[in-house]
């Protein structure tokens, strides 16, 4: 377990290294809409809570993979748009961080590393685009300019546009999950 402890603080480092880099370079006020350092420090918050966790509970995982669910689709999802739609730069070392390691490790912990991701119920990845939403809600009252035209509230395109990232949130976290279910009947063989 404290291999699995010392490797979610490593988690919590990239997540704050991202975070932390595009404030220094941005600004908290600036660098505060952007779904990525949202991400980012969010990442942080629920992987510290999960390096505390076994030291509270006597070594134990949480049960429920849900917050590991959540975040993981949470960042491949910022992962891919901050690639495909924005056409990435990955010169700055914040960018590096938030947009191709913390999406990467998160993921590698979700296949690789903790034991809950074979408690993830079937329903769990419908309830994964809550992050997402939120951040819609989040982005709409807050700066709507702030992606520009390809995520622009005034476009006729706005609703097909969300509706695309909500599928493909759907799509990855089933993805997940049946990452999950392979990986548990892969280790109980080999039990």
């Amino acid at each position: 377990m404290l291999a699995v402890i010392l490797w979610r603080l490593l988690i919590v480092a990239c997540a704050l290294t991202g975070f932390i880099a595009a404030v220094q370079l941005s600004g908290f006020a600036n660098a505060i809409p952007g779904l990525s350092q949202q991400a980012s420090l969010l990442t942080a918050l629920v992987y510290l809570g999960l390096a505390a966790y076994p030291l509270c509970t006597g070594g134990r995982e949480p049960r429920n993979p849900w917050p590991r669910g959540a975040t993981t689709v949470l960042l491949l999802l910022v992962a891919a748009v901050y690639a495909g739609l924005m056409g990435g730069d990955y010169d700055q070392l914040w960018s590096v961080f938030e947009h191709i390691v913390t999406p990467l490790v998160v993921l590698l912990d979700w296949i690789l590393v903790g034991r809950n991701q074979g408690n993830c119920a079937w329903w769990q990845p419908l309830s994964w685009v809550v992050f997402p939403l939120a951040y819609l809600v989040y982005f709409l009252i807050a700066d709507p300019g702030l992606y520009g035209s390809f995520l622009d509230p005034d476009s006729s395109a706005f609703p097909t546009t969300v509706g695309g990232f909500l599928l493909a949130v759907l799509v990855v976290g089933y993805l997940l999950y049946v990452t999950a279910r392979v990986r548990t009947v892969f280790v109980r063989s080999y039990r």
